[in-house]
Formats: structure tokens, C-alpha cells, sequence
């Protein structure tokens, strides 16, 4: 491994792993709490409640001939144990996301799946450098298992060809689906700029091998890319809530990551709250006593960074993603709960014809905001917690049909707002990926526009012509019957005709194919038309072509609308034949 050099007193990093269900986040999280804790050494791995904490020294035994000891001053790695990536759009810091790495477990007989393409999405938002865990590399053919937590550079070798072959044609579609995200990447021993490059670990977090690899790698891209980040500042400690829940004997606490600074029991804290931030202070804080263990250790104070569980008054308000903060000496309280409630609010620009945002936690609300943004899709309101009717009924109000939504992720419904939504014509789409709950608005919005534009074209005529066919003439007068061709555009009878020289001639009635009525007729059609008030060989001719007539005010509102090559075509015709009838050049405009 490259060296990094020695920097000034660091807190560890905190690492996200995210990646697909079932692709090894947690076995591999399970492998680095279990496999790597020194029973009876004091500073071994120690699970805190939402983190597993690796200390440097247990790093430096663990990656032995990867890195040199006292290479490094970060003093360790705090893993967030919260699989998936909704856990790391939902932890939320001042300033962006909680994680200052991320880890993307990729299976590799499995490659990308939909669920691993929305992480880098969300990284690629977050500006979070990530590695990629390139798992189950013991289900190659002819793979051979190492002695546990054998550096991975060492087995690669010992594979038979075919085995290394197949697992270097895996990295390449791997490396493909990263490319097409906007990420070069490269097996992590091939990296010559880890700046540019994301790197792939092949691991098995089945064997171990790998392990030290990537975890030799974390602490090393740490210190030389993040020492500005993860230089220890501030005395007023700040966490994120990753969840409140009960205990026995504490009652309402909160499982938090302290991420910077300092915290004490006995601190006046502010906390983010799902109906605005509050006012508290700490009666407790505890750790884990260690490994898997359920025990609880009490604890005076935590710097960051650390996972904690806090006892205070009133956390069952705790909002999940929101945040807690030492009220710092001489702050006032008034100042800190107003900051705070600055600090969490996702900034947006409210669109009258917007959607309405849903999500379970402040960091959720804030991922899909920015992919609605990303998606230019306006955004009327956006809050934590269940659809309720209030939010349906001022979605009620919209008006552009196309955009009263309400977008739910990973929140309930109320029965009270399904039934709003129903009589209201709200379409309420829910779902736990960012990108398919867009994807299902974006159908349903697409699939609504049709429906609108098809209603609109009944109701409003649009620009259109046809022509007189000869031979085709089945009466001349009350109505004339003739047979005719649409040029361009959908003809939607009745509506009135003008000829070529902008002088109306009658309205058209209906149309006739195979001597049964049709509703409207096409580009390309030849029907039957009924034109009331024409008179053939008089007021029309065979041969003619004739325009669906559109007012002025008609014209004016089409430069907005979406129309057909062939009807701007012929709007633009019938706008120089008014103009030329009027003797108006301004007609239109």
C-alpha cells in the first residue's frame, strides 16, 4: 500500500456500507465486528448501538504487511451498522451526509442491480469518495480458500488462470456500470491515482480474504484525502438521530453518531423534532459493552466520533435524520433552536405547480428532493412523516392535473388520505427506491398528458387541413358529402373550415369510412365528410384544401403547447393567410 504519512490528532472516519439486499453488506459488517474482535485486550472492537468501531492498532494487526505501524494517525474506522442505502440518505450532519466514506458491496456473480445504481446516484449527490466491495469472489470455479484475512493481492496469485480470467471479466462489467454512472475504476493494486479512480477490492465476506485489504485502504485514502475533514474541531458536540426506541428502565432514548466535538451528560442540547426542533438535556449517555452484546455501558462523556444511545427528556419527538446539538456556553437557546431548524430544512424553491414530497426521515426528503430537481420536476411542498389528508387536499388544488402528486417514500398512507386523494383526483405514489418512485410519477405524468391532450383536442380545435378529393363528390348542398384526405393534424368534428384564402365555408359535421360514423380522422385518412352551409361547385371545390379555423386567440395559445412537425406546419400557413386576409401582419401575435 502507498504511504500516507503522519498528520496532526484526527477522529476516524465514519464509513457507510450500502449495496444491494442480499449482496453481503451485512455478512460483511458481521465479519469485520466478529472476526476481527480480540476477546480480553482492552481497545479491542467494541459495537456501539448503529456502529462498529475498529481501533488503528486492531487495523494495523489485522492488514499485517499492507501498512507499517505508527504509518498512520487517523485512530480508527466507525463503520455505521445500518444496511442499505436509505439508512445513508437518512443520516444527515451539518453540511451534507454523515458518512465520510462509503463502501458499495457489489455480489460479484450478480454485478449492478437496480438498487446499487440509486447508491451512486446518492453518492454522486453527497460528493462521498467510495470503494467498491467486490464480494463473494469464493464462488469462482477453481477458487482455492487462504488462511483467513490473507491479503487479497496474495491470493489473486495462487487462482488458477480461468479463475482469474473469469473474476478480471466480472471487475470489467462492473467497471462498465461505473463508467456509465460517471466513475472511472480499476482493481484496487492496478489504481495509480486514487483521486480519479474509484477503487475494487475483490473480497469474501464469507472467508475474510480481502478484509484487510479494504480496510488498510479506507484508513489510508482517509488520512491522505480527508485530514481536513477529519481534524478533531469544536467542543459543542453534534450527532445524527439514526433512531429513537424504548428501553427498559430509560424509556424514550435515541441511537445517535457523534460526529463532531464533545458530549457530557448533563448538556442542554437542542434536537431536531417532527414537529420543529426542542429543547432538552442529557440525563444519560451509554456504549455497548462490547462485540453483539446488548449490555449498555454508562459513560460520562464521547467525543466524536462514537455511536451513543442518550437519554434525554421528550426524544420520543426525536426525528429520525434530524440532528442534536450541544447548546455551546453563552448560546443563547433561542439562537440555537433557530439554527438548527436552518440547518435541516432542505432549501427549496416552491413551485405552485409542483409536486408534494413525503419521505420518512429529513435525510430521505432531502435525496429526493434533489432527484426531483435533477429530473426537473417541480416541487410545491415537501415534509417528514405519513401522507395525511391536509397535504392531499391542497394537492387537490393544483392546477396542471399532471402535477397533483403526492411522492411517498418509504412512508405510510392514511386511509383518511387515500380516500381525499380519491375524490380529489390526487395520485398518490409510493415506494422505498428514490429512482422507481420516480419512475412511477414520470409514467403516471406522461400517461395523464396523453389523457389531457386527448381531451383538449376534443374539446379545442388545433391546427389541421384536408382535401376535396375528386370524383368524390356524394352531394353537393344541406350537407355537402364529400370524400376528402387529411393533409395533417387530428380533425375532431364539428368545428368550422376556412379555405385557402381564409374565407369560412361551413362546418364541418362528421365524418363517414365504410359507411359507419368515426369520431375524428387522422393524417393519412380518407373519409366521408358532411360540411354543413357549403355549397360544391360554389363556395368549395374538388381539389380544395380547406383548414380547420382557429381564432386568433387559438393561434396565441398554441406557441406553448406541444404540437406535431405537420401541425406548426400548418398553423404557420393559416397564419400568413389571416394576415394576408386582414391585411394585419401582427395577426397571431
Amino acid at each position: 500500500m502507498p504511504g500516507w504519512g503522519n498528520a496532526m490528532e484526527l477522529r476516524q472516519p465514519i464509513v457507510s456500507v450500502m449495496g444491494h439486499v442480499d449482496h453481503g453488506k451485512t455478512s460483511l459488517l458481521d465479519r469485520i465486528a466478529e472476526s476481527t474482535k480480540a476477546p480480553h485486550e482492552a481497545g479491542g472492537i467494541t459495537q456501539h448501538i448503529g456502529a462498529i468501531e475498529v481501533p488503528l492498532r486492531r487495523i494495523e494487526k489485522l492488514c499485517h504487511g499492507l501498512i507499517r505501524p505508527l504509518q498512520f494517525s487517523v485512530p480508527g474506522l466507525l463503520f455505521i451498522d445500518t444496511p442499505g442505502h436509505k439508512a445513508f440518505v437518512s443520516m444527515r450532519r451539518r453540511g451534507g451526509s454523515l458518512a465520510d466514506l462509503a463502501v458499495v458491496v457489489v455480489a460479484m456473480n450478480e454485478g449492478f442491480m437496480p438498487q446499487t445504481r440509486e447508491v451512486l446516484q446518492i453518492l454522486r449527490h453527497e460528493k462521498t469518495p467510495f470503494i467498491v466491495a467486490v464480494n463473494k469472489i469464493d464462488l469462482l470455479q477453481g477458487y482455492r480458500p487462504l488462511p483467513p484475512w490473507t491479503p487479497i493481492h496474495k491470493g489473486l496469485a495462487t487462482l488458477p488462470p480461468d479463475a482469474q480470467k473469469h473474476l478480471d471479466e466480472r471487475l470489467y462489467l462492473i467497471a462498465e456500470e461505473l463508467y456509465a454512472a460517471g466513475f472511472s475504476a480499476e482493481r484496487y493494486d492496478r489504481v495509480s491515482d486514487y483521486a480519479r479512480n474509484v477503487a475494487m477490492v475483490p473480497l469474501s465476506a464469507k472467508t475474510g480474504e480481502g478484509i484487510p485489504d479494504l480496510l488498510a485502504l479506507l484508513i489510508g485514502l482517509s488520512q491522505k484525502f480527508l485530514e481536513t475533514d477529519l481534524k478533531k474541531q469544536g467542543v459543542a458536540g453534534e450527532a445524527t438521530i439514526l433512531e429513537g426506541t424504548e428501553v427498559r428502565g430509560m424509556g424514550s432514548v435515541a441511537n445517535v453518531v457523534l460526529y463532531q466535538g464533545r458530549m457530557h451528560v448533563g448538556d442542554p442540547i437542542v434536537v431536531n423534532g417532527s414537529d420543529g426542533p426542542f429543547l432538552s438535556r442529557i440525563r444519560a449517555m451509554h456504549r455497548r459493552a462490547g462485540g453483539r452484546s446488548d449490555k449498555l455501558q454508562a459513560v460520562e462523556e464521547a467525543t466524536a466520533a462514537a455511536g451513543l444511545v442518550i437519554s434525554a427528556s421528550e426524544l420520543e419527538r426525536a426525528l429520525p435524520g434530524g440532528l442534536i446539538k450541544v447548546v455551546a456556553p453563552g448560546v443563547a437557546v433561542e439562537k440555537a433552536l433557530e439554527d438548527l431548524a436552518i440547518e435541516t430544512h432542505p432549501t427549496r424553491s416552491v413551485m405552485e405547480n409542483g409536486v408534494w414530497l413525503k419521505a420518512d426521515t429529513v435525510g430521505s426528503l432531502d435525496a429526493l428532493l434533489f432527484e426531483c430537481q435533477e429530473s426537473n420536476i417541480p416541487v410545491k411542498g415537501l415534509e417528514v412523516g405519513a401522507v395525511t389528508k391536509r397535504e392531499v387536499t391542497i394537492m387537490g388544488a393544483v392546477k396542471d392535473p399532471a402535477r397533483r402528486a403526492v411522492l411517498a417514500f418509504s412512508v405510510p398512507v392514511t386511509p383518511e388520505a387515500e380516500e381525499t386523494a380519491a375524490k380529489l383526483e390526487v395520485a398518490v405514489h409510493s415506494d422505498e427506491v428514490i429512482y422507481r418512485l420516480l419512475e412511477k410519477y414520470q409514467k403516471w405524468e406522461e400517461e395523464t398528458r396523453r389523457e389531457v391532450e386527448a381531451g383538449r383536442r376534443k374539446e379545442t380545435p388545433h391546427p389541421a387541413k384536408l382535401r376535396l378529393l375528386p370524383g368524390y363528390v356524394f352531394r353537393t348542398a344541406k350537407p355537402a358529402i364529400v370524400g376528402v384526405k387529411v393533409l395533417a393534424g387530428t380533425i375532431h368534428p364539428p368545428c368550422r373550415l376556412v379555405s385557402s384564402t381564409g374565407e369560412e365555408v361551413g362546418t364541418l359535421k362528421g365524418f363517414q369510412e365504410s359507411n359507419r360514423p368515426v369520431a375524428d380522422a387522422t393524417e393519412g385518412a380518407e373519409v366521408s365528410a358532411a360540411i354543413d352551409g357549403a355549397i360544391v361547385g360554389r363556395s368549395i371545390y374538388e381539389g380544395d384544401v380547406l383548414y380547420v379555423y382557429l381564432t386568433e386567440s387559438n393561434v396565441r395559445d398554441f406557441k406553448d403547447l406541444p404540437l406535431a412537425p405537420a401541425e406548426r406546419d400548418t398553423l404557420e400557413e393559416l397564419v400568413k393567410i389571416q394576415r394576408a386576409r386582414t391585411k394585419n401582419r401582427f395577426w397571431g401575435l
